[in-house]
């Protein structure tokens, strides 16, 4: 028989049971894992410009920051994965010259070491920075254009600029072509390509100028030991000389800063004006000068010259010949030409008749034009004026001839003997006559139309036999025998004179230029005021200066030649 239950039994009973089942529910449930996940995902250097992200391989993380870049102490931003940390922590600065390991833990205490690796870009800089040329002395600097990228520098005068040895500076890394210290040809430009280190190029073009010399002006004159000297106007000092193979009795013509000169080696040169750099001489086999007296006469491009049985026109830019004309085939054009309109006026010297006496050519092709046999011509130049030709002559006097046929238009024959060339001022002609021992050695002033007598000025010691007038302010200047004169153009008067050379005669003529006159005088060259006839300088060569004029170049450019050029009256 089984128990009773009391009803407070079953009150325990029930309070039992249900607290069964609260325990039953209270018991704990199985644990979550912890997170195990450690990667970097990204590495990256916000605060340069533009950001650099590296490159993530595995566990290696590499970067390459701009040139210049400080990598000692750059401050990346990380990205690990979730509930995972990394040390160093993201945003502190660390120096990245070597090697940097981040270690990432993960929530479940697990960690990945990642290593990174920091690079510099290679450099674009390509700037040329400095340019100078050390060996001179003093140092000259180059100034460079950033914008332009020229390099420019002025050169002291006189310096050789075909094989100059620049120093050059440039970026850090870069190079340059051609190299710095390698030798160029600065006369003209140079250009110098520099390369970045990251290979781009930049380039630069450097012109070098070499500054002309302080310009007091230049005279030019040759002498018998073949020497052609370029002198200071002003002081007289020797700026340069240049050796012929053989005696200058010629006297110099300068053109657009060519000079050109006659040598009794057979040979024309032409030089640079400024320097005496020889850019050309003649062929002996195809321009043939065995006489070589006159002063060369340059017109448009063609240079015009008669130094033995033949007159040539010769391509003043190279000396090829262009024509020539023989006239008797025997006697020497031993006088300068003289071009006007195109046309070619000369002279051959010797007796009256044949194939001697005046010819008029024409410029381009050495045509003849008119010939006029009937006069003994000497070495004078013809001058022409007026409409007419002046022309001294060995044996009939001083003549004036139609420049449009060569008819004789008038003689004066008291100038027995005329081999010094003519000068026409303001009508009236000049011209010296006379040879040593002679009774008319004495210098004329004619009516260049009528050939009538106005004065004459004697010159005793010598007569004025080679030395040609020229005519300045109102005053005559020439060589007489041993004596320089200045003599009043109107009047005939002495204004003054002088022998600074005792024992030598006068063969040159004279120049005047700027408030000077210069002229050769036995072995030296001699600049007088032209006013009063006080010498301002005197440069002596190394043996006589015999035909050789001077030719003077004025410090503004003005080329000034003696009467006997021909062409400048």
């Amino acid at each position: 028989m089984k128990p009773a239950l009391y009803p407070h039994n079953r009150l325990i009973i029930t309070l039992l049971l249900f607290v069964g089942l609260v325990a039953a529910c209270k018991k704990d449930p199985d644990p979550v894992a912890k997170s195990s996940a450690k990667s970097l995902s990204s590495f990256t250097f916000g605060s340069l410009n533009p950001a650099v992200t590296g490159s993530i391989s595995g566990n290696a993380i590499t970067a390459t920051v701009p040139f210049g870049t400080a990598i000692t102490a750059l401050a990346p931003t990380i990205v690990v994965s979730d509930k995972a940390t990394v040390s160093p922590a993201s945003g502190v600065s660390k120096d990245f010259s070597n090697t940097v390991t981040y270690t990432v833990t993960a929530e479940d205490g697990t960690t990945a070491a990642y290593t990174v690796n920091v690079g510099v870009g290679k450099s674009p800089a390509k700037e040329l920075t400095a340019f100078a040329f050390n060996g001179l002395t003093p140092a000259v600097t180059a100034t460079i254009d950033p914008t332009t990228k020229v390099i420019s520098a002025t050169l002291p005068a006189g310096t050789d600029a075909t094989k100059l040895v620049p120093t050059i500076t440039l970026s850090p890394k870069a190079t340059v072509t051609p190299a710095t210290g390698a030798a160029q040809d600065f006369s003209k430009a140079v250009t110098y390509t520099v390369t970045a280190e990251d290979g781009t190029t930049q380039a630069y073009t450097a012109t070098i100028t070499v500054a002309l010399p302080v310009n007091n002006g230049t005279v030019y004159i040759g002498n018998l030991d073949g020497y052609l000297y370029a002198l200071d106007a002003l002081t007289g000092a020797k700026k340069w000389e240049f050796k012929a193979g053989d005696a200058i009795q010629a006297t110099p013509t300068v053109v657009n800063g060519v000079l050109y000169i006659a040598s009794w080696d057979k040979k024309i040169y032409a030089l640079d004006a400024v320097t005496g750099a020889k850019k050309w001489e003649s062929n002996p086999a195809t321009v043939v000068l065995s006489q070589p007296f006159a002063a060369p006469i340059v017109v448009n491009g063609t240079l015009y010259y008669g130094g033995d049985i033949a007159i040539y026109g010769i391509d003043a830019g190279t000396g090829a010949k262009k024509w020539e004309f023989v006239g008797d085939g025997i006697y020497g054009w031993q006088a300068s030409p003289t071009v006007v309109d195109g046309i070619v006026y000369g002279c051959i010297r010797g007796s009256a008749g044949g194939k001697s006496g005046l010819y008029a050519l024409n410029g381009a092709t050495g045509a003849v034009k008119w010939h006029q046999p009937g006069i003994g011509i000497s070495e004078s130049s013809p001058a022409i004026a007026n409409g007419l030709l002046y022309a001294g002559s060995e044996f009939d006097g001083f003549n004036a001839f139609d420049l449009t046929t060569g008819a004789l238009k008038w003689q004066f024959k008291e100038a027995t003997t005329v081999h010094s060339s003519p000068t026409i001022s303001n009508g009236i002609a000049y011209i010296g006559s006379g040879i040593f021992g002679s009774d008319n050695q004495n210098l004329y002033a004619l009516d260049a139309l009528t050939g009538a007598k106005k004065w004459a000025f004697p010159t005793p010691d010598g007569g004025t036999y080679y030395s040609s007038p020229i005519v300045a302010n109102g005053i005559v200047y020439v060589g007489g025998g041993g004596t320089f004169y200045a003599v009043d153009a109107a009047t005939g008067a002495e204004k003054w004179k002088a022998k600074p050379d005792v024992g030598n005669l006068i063969w040159s003529g004279p120049v005047v230029a700027t408030g000077l006159v210069y002229i050769g005088i036995g072995k030296k060259v001699f600049a007088f005021d032209a006013a009063t006839g006080a010498k301002r300088w005197e440069y002596e060569t190394t043996r006589t200066i015999d035909h050789s004029s001077p030719c003077v170049i004025a410090k503004d450019g003005t080329v000034y030649h003696a009467g006997i050029s021909g062409m400048i009256q």
